[in-house]
């Protein structure tokens, strides 16, 4: 199902540049089944059973078919047409493939169900975005009956804490745990683990719990893609580094065409940039690379934030991760910010690494014992933004811990811990 296919944008104004949208894969799950088409005989997708919990004797199953038909967003759900979704329906023991309508008269109901794609390679493209269309009506704290969205990185080995969405969409008319969902765009910007990567996955979890009380509709997925869109440049590598009382930054670049100017911005947050210098671009053409340099006089006495701005030759930009210059600084991690979502189930990140580098990420409940690990976590130079949704477990204080692993020469190595209490 790797489908790679480029689409190029043009752009009139006094001269022509080429955005190219590249599509790494595109899944529209139309198999020509009305229904009761299990999952895993549709295009080398698979199902995992008794993921995060046991399914009972009649649990819920993954089926590909127009039994719940694909509408177009923010059209709402339909019986067969002749555009196949993927969706949990009840277990063709207790009704069959109803579309996205699942069955719950109890324990024997209880299903924990994973559909998970075949392997994807995003090798030779970064700054990736996954969306699909999709309904779902679950808990709204993602607790109860619910779908998630899951990543991993290394070909359905892991699936971590911290690549899992929970899915709730509108619904269509009032939101009384029984209409059907509208159908809605989901739109993510894939985590730089999942750039140049051979062996991701993408899996989609149902959980009921079978208390014997059930929501309708469960879940829908239609016309996953994942897709790229660039400047005519590619940006090889960027760096900022004290020296002296100045910075001094580094870049370097290849297949740059058409490219105006870069402009170097400073903040004193990682937020509200400013620009501090511009630099003509060489125009070296698709054909090889070359390197950049820019010396900033910034008197540098606290913390400094910079990023690159690409502009095109028509005025449309393109930047670069956010770089942390902090004076003296002899630590190759920090953490600059950890905030709790809106369910207090979640927790953001922004780790700061000084150079390319790996950390541990642990979470332990209070008793120290150990409920969420993603070991060798890679960190590129500069900002490194992660979600970590804890919705699973329960409420009571709990303790975070980051840990670095692999070094940039000449610095020291870094723990981090951090209490917080989940509330549910």
């Amino acid at each position: 199902f790797n489908r790679v296919f480029s689409t190029c944008l043009i752009f009139l104004a006094q001269a022509t540049t080429c955005f190219w949208q590249t599509t790494i894969i595109s899944i529209n799950f139309d198999n020509g089944c009305s229904s009761n088409c299990v999952a895993n005989t549709y295009g080398g997708w698979t199902i995992l059973d008794n993921v995060g919990g046991a399914s009972g004797g009649a649990p819920n199953n993954w089926f590909v078919s127009c039994a719940e038909e694909g509408i177009l967003p923010p059209g709402c759900g339909s019986s067969c047409i002749g555009d196949a979704s993927l969706h949990i329906g009840a277990n063709p023991g207790a009704g069959g493939d109803m579309g996205a309508s699942f069955n719950e008269t109890g324990a024997t109901n209880a299903t924990f169900r994973q559909a998970t794609s075949p392997t994807i390679s995003t090798v030779g493209f970064t700054t990736n975005t996954l969306a699909f269309d999709f309904i779902a009506f679950g808990s709204a704290a993602c607790t109860d009956d619910r779908a998630q969205l899951r990543l991993s990185t290394d070909n359905g080995a892991t699936w971590p804490v911290g690549f899992q969405y929970c899915l709730t969409s509108v619904c269509c008319g009032a939101c009384n745990g029984y209409s059907q969902g509208q159908w809605t765009t989901y739109t993510l910007a894939l985590p730089v683990a999942f750039d140049n990567n051979p062996n991701v996955r993408v899996g989609f979890h149902w959980r009921n719990n079978g208390n014997g009380s059930g929501t309708d509709p469960s879940v829908a997925i239609d016309d996953l893609r994942i897709t790229t869109i660039s400047l005519p440049v590619k940006l090889l590598s960027f760096q900022a580094k004290q020296q002296d009382k100045d910075v001094k930054l580094a870049w370097s670049v290849a297949t740059e065409s058409q490219l105006g100017n870069y402009e170097i911005e400073r903040s004193t947050e990682p937020q509200s940039f400013k620009t501090v210098g511009s630099i003509k671009a060489k125009g070296i053409g698709a054909n090889g690379s070359t390197d950049y340099n820019f010396r900033d006089a910034a008197a540098l006495s606290t913390t400094l934030y910079y990023r690159l701005k690409m502009v095109d030759q028509n005025g449309t930009a393109n930047y670069s991760n956010i770089l942390r210059v902090t004076p003296g600084a002899t630590e190759a991690l920090a953490l600059s910010a950890f905030a709790q979502g809106a369910y207090q189930n979640t927790i953001d990140l922004d780790l700061w690494a000084e150079g390319g580098m790996a950390a541990n990420i642990e979470v332990r409940d209070i008793q120290g014992r150990l409920v969420l690990a993603l070991p060798n976590q890679n960190l590129i130079p500069g900002k490194n933004p992660s979600r970590i949704d804890l919705s699973e477990e329960a409420a009571g204080t709990y303790i975070l811990n980051v840990k670095s692993t692999r070094l940039p020469q000449g610095y020291a190595p870094v723990n981090i811990s951090r209490k917080f209490g989940l509330m549910h």
